[in-house]
């Protein structure tokens, strides 16, 4: 049985190295072509007897789920530590995530007794939220959204507890997002060159222009223009 890893730079084969996986290049031809992509081996066809070790495999092996940092090869002698470190951390969130979606589908209830609890949410280094998409993707799967429409045009509120908490834990995250934004463009309007930003501002005019104040240049600028 073939046993020796087809990537650049790596001895690695059975005989050696018994503890670690070999596994055949994908025959889906979209995932196939990004294997060869991320093994970068110039001039080189796979047959059915090549094999990639699962060191190339952030977690140690291969996995199926298209959405998983492990479905496609990372880790290489090309591969830079930069780009090393976030593959790491974008396996490590994936894990993190589909860890949320088991607690919740082991948690979860019958809509009849509504005594389903969503989880508590959860923020990783970044402080990022990073629950609260992974709730509404599992909930999704165990409770309808549709909702009842009244005659006036209102959405009846939905009385399952975990779609409650999801949509009070989306809706803070939207308000804090809006107050961001305000704040940055806030930000961007002081740093905006134009007529208000230099009115009032005879520091910032003198700084930048060399002119004492905001009524020297307009003076100037009349000059300038013949007014």
């Amino acid at each position: 049985m073939p046993g020796i890893c087809c990537a650049v730079g790596c001895d690695n084969s059975r005989q050696r190295n018994p503890g670690l996986q070999f596994v055949s290049i994908p025959k889906d031809l979209d995932r196939r072509d990004k294997w060869l992509a991320a093994i970068r081996r110039d001039h080189w066809q796979p047959t059915s007897n090549s094999r990639l070790c699962s060191q190339h495999f952030v977690s140690g092996r291969k996995n199926d789920n298209p959405m998983s940092p492990d479905y496609i090869p990372s880790l290489f002698a090309h591969t830079s530590a930069g780009q090393r470190q976030r593959s790491i951390y974008a396996i490590s969130r994936f894990e993190h995530t589909q860890q949320i979606k088991r607690k919740w589908t082991e948690t979860s209830v019958s809509d009849s007794d509504h005594e389903t609890v969503a989880p508590s949410s959860t923020s990783d280094a970044t402080g990022l939220d990073i629950t609260l998409v992974e709730q509404v993707e599992c909930v999704k799967d165990d409770h309808s959204y549709s909702q009842a429409i009244l005659s006036s045009g209102i959405v009846e509120p939905c009385s399952n507890a975990a779609c409650q908490a999801t949509f009070k834990a989306l809706t803070n995250e939207c308000a804090r997002l809006r107050a961001e934004v305000n704040c940055l463009k806030d930000k961007v309007n002081v740093l905006s060159f134009n007529e208000e930003a230099f009115k009032g501002n005879d520091e910032m005019v003198q700084e930048l222009t060399g002119l004492p104040s905001y009524a020297k240049i307009m003076v100037v600028l009349a000059s300038c223009l013949g007014l």
